[in-house]
């Protein structure tokens, strides 16, 4: 009899049981939740005991509607990763059979029509789940589909044609464009288009004014892109998301909203570059109303095992009479938990079996999920608490209101009850980061994207606290330069942030909001002033009046606390243009070279990669340690050429 450990080495789950440990989860259910998976099917009355039971006796768990399965028994017998086995007559802990025992909604036109049937033969329990299971595996030939207690469904894409992407078994690698199933097909994934700016003279333009953000989803997509050797498309790379993605040494601010930080670094050159850090003070609310919005629609069905690791942490960083809501949506919504009141860790598991009885499958109708889950946080809203849904989903939104204006229209309405919006995006190949982009703006949220366990311990894990607790909302920056000093200047990223002028002081102008102890850095390239000539218009009829002030600049920010309409102003000023530059730039200049060539840009010169190459062996101890997991990529990016990289600038879609 093979021990628990063994049957978790085999199936090389050791990772996500180590993780799940550590989040607090007791060994059982850490072990069921690294061996199965929700998703495939419904469990409706379970307990993790019972799911432990079958695999200490090395039998997979059944649903147990299917009475008689010795055909299905002996092919999984047959199969090379040994997933034979029938279920234990165990009894149930806690039941869910009303909450997961709805019967299904009738499919009916284009759905319909468009939706494929089983190929496996017809027989006495053809309409249970075990054989859609067996017709899948025997159809695509491919037993390695199944992982973890959970195989590709046939039937989850049935809203969704024509299919774009995966076959029906996972690929390794980098994929061969005719080497798996819809291959002929185009990837949909959709991004903002991103296009880069020149520098601007500072006598025709002394102010520089965006939308500050603490976003890292554009990191979190290039880095899954890298991870499974997929092209990387211009309007992917975020240069600004990409800053935000790493960890700088800022001082959090104990009084103030913001603590507003700066560097400049000489390049060898008449060139200096300017960094800007805008750190934010930690306020974590004492009582939590937490709605999780959890897309199952079919094109999800390949996004389960990391999506139920990001709910795993948020359930374990729920504190005693903490509240829960779990609204899920394909075809229709569903209100699987409502306010269900966490007081122990017995709570906590009985969560996650309630996770595991949930199946993917049919349309994605998101609008309707969001607005069931904003009447569930209205309906259980706590003043003075945190008050926030969390919509986990890849964005592919094909029923009910698709459209970015749509979805604007509809958040900007909903966020009226002052409950906040955050978006985690996961997903390949039909990913829409365009929508989630606009949900987590609008809703006063952030945004981050999650595709690997590596990325849950990051940006789920560790800073947890900034995804819900907003300390602040509608965060602006405007950088005013000295014509007397900077000759030029050019914002490196921000460019679908920008803002005019005069909507710094516009409250009704919206912008972006940050987390507990969130920060958003800025990178500046600036042309220095030569010589001491008198700074002239270039205009016939005015010229420039100057003060004589051997001040650089000024940085001001704009925020507004977050129930409230009126913004409150910080400002501080960047006294010298002598080089002040700490390990902060010295890293903050690395990933922006580093996202210039992600973009195939013409903005970066060799130079710049050798000097990058240079700052990054002189980074110190202390920034080495706080990003240890991530410096090796940028050394990556850095090593390889743009053909090594698979960088491709199209305007179209692109195979992959």
């Amino acid at each position: 009899m093979k021990t628990m450990e063994q049957i978790i080495k085999e199936k090389g789950r050791e990772q996500f049981y180590t993780y799940y440990t550590s989040l607090g989860y007791d060994h059982r259910t850490a072990a069921a939740l690294a061996l199965f998976t929700y998703g495939r099917y419904s469990y409706k009355e379970f307990s993790m005991a019972d799911l432990y039971d079958a695999l200490s006796r090395n039998r997979e768990y059944l649903p147990p509607e299917i009475q008689d399965f010795s055909e299905e028994l002996e092919f999984r017998r047959a199969l090379p990763t040994g997933y034979g086995g029938s279920a234990p007559g165990s009894s149930k802990k806690y039941s869910f059979a009303k909450a997961a025992s709805a019967p299904p909604a009738k499919k009916s036109g284009p759905a319909a029509r468009t939706s494929r049937k089983s190929s496996a033969p017809s027989g006495k329990h053809e309409q249970g789940l075990f054989p859609r299971f067996l017709s899948s595996m025997r159809s695509s030939g491919n037993a390695d589909s199944f992982s973890g207690g959970i195989a590709y469904n046939e039937e989850a894409d049935a809203c969704e044609a024509p299919s774009f992407g995966l076959s029906e078994s996972p690929m390794q690698g980098r994929p061969d464009i005719m080497g798996f199933a819809g291959a002929a097909g185009y990837a949909t994934d959709e991004y903002e288009r991103i296009e880069e700016k020149d520098a601007r003279s500072t006598v025709a333009e002394a102010t520089s004014t965006f939308r500050m953000t603490t976003n890292t989803a554009s990191a979190g997509v290039i880095f899954n892109q890298l991870r499974n050797s997929r092209r990387i498309d211009r309007s992917m790379v975020r240069i600004e998301e990409m800053l935000n993605y790493f960890r700088y040494e800022s001082e959090i601010p104990a009084e103030e909203m913001f603590n507003i930080s700066y560097e400049l670094m000489d390049s060898g050159n008449d060139r200096k570059y300017l960094y800007i850090n805008v750190q934010g003070r930690e306020e974590v609310k004492d009582r939590q109303n937490i709605i999780i919005l959890l897309d199952v629609s079919g094109s999800m069905s390949r996004n389960a095992e990391q999506t139920q690791a990001i709910i795993a942490t948020i359930v374990s960083k729920l504190g005693n009479g903490d509240k829960l809501s779990l609204v899920t949506y394909s075809t229709r919504d569903r209100v699987e938990l409502d306010s269900f009141t966490v007081n122990g860790p017995e709570d906590r598991i009985r969560v996650m079996e309630k996770l595991l009885s949930i199946e993917i499958s049919g349309c994605t109708y998101g609008s309707a999920g969001i607005e069931r889950a904003y009447e569930i946080g209205k309906k259980n809203y706590i003043p003075g608490g945190n008050n926030q849904v969390i919509l986990i989903t890849d964005g592919d939104l094909n029923f009910g209101i698709t459209d970015k204006g749509g979805l604007e229209e509809l958040i900007e309405l909903k966020k009226k009850d002052n409950l906040f919006l955050s978006v985690i995006g996961t997903g390949l190949y039909n990913y829409k980061d365009d929508k989630l982009e606009t949900l987590s703006k609008h809703g006063n949220g952030v945004y981050r994207t999650v595709n690997s366990l590596t990325d849950v311990k990051k940006s789920i894990d560790e800073e947890y606290a900034s995804l819900v607790n907003i300390i602040a909302k509608d965060v602006k920056a405007q950088v005013e330069f000295n014509p007397e000093v900077v000759e030029s200047y050019r914002l490196l990223g921000f460019e679908n942030r920008t803002l005019a002028r005069e909507d710094f002081a516009n409250d009704k102008v919206i912008s972006e909001p940050f987390g507990s102890g969130g920060y958003g850095v800025a990178l500046y390239e600036l042309k220095m002033k030569t010589g001491n000539t008198p700074v002239e218009s270039g205009l016939k009829y005015s010229r420039l009046i100057t003060t004589g002030s051997p001040e650089t600049g000024t940085v001001k920010v704009r925020y507004k606390e977050p129930l409230e309409s009126v913004s409150h102003e910080l400002e501080k000023v960047i006294e010298s243009s002598e080089a002040s530059c700490t390990d902060n730039l010295r890293l903050a200049f690395i990933v922006y070279v580093c996202s210039e060539k992600l973009r195939g840009s013409d903005k970066i010169s060799d130079e710049e990669i050798a000097l990058a190459k240079k700052l990054y062996t002189e980074l110190g101890s202390s920034i080495r340690e706080k990003n240890a997991a991530d410096l090796y990529k940028l050394a990556g990016i850095l090593d390889q050429s743009v053909e090594e990289l698979g960088i491709g600038i199209r305007k179209k879609p692109f195979p992959w």
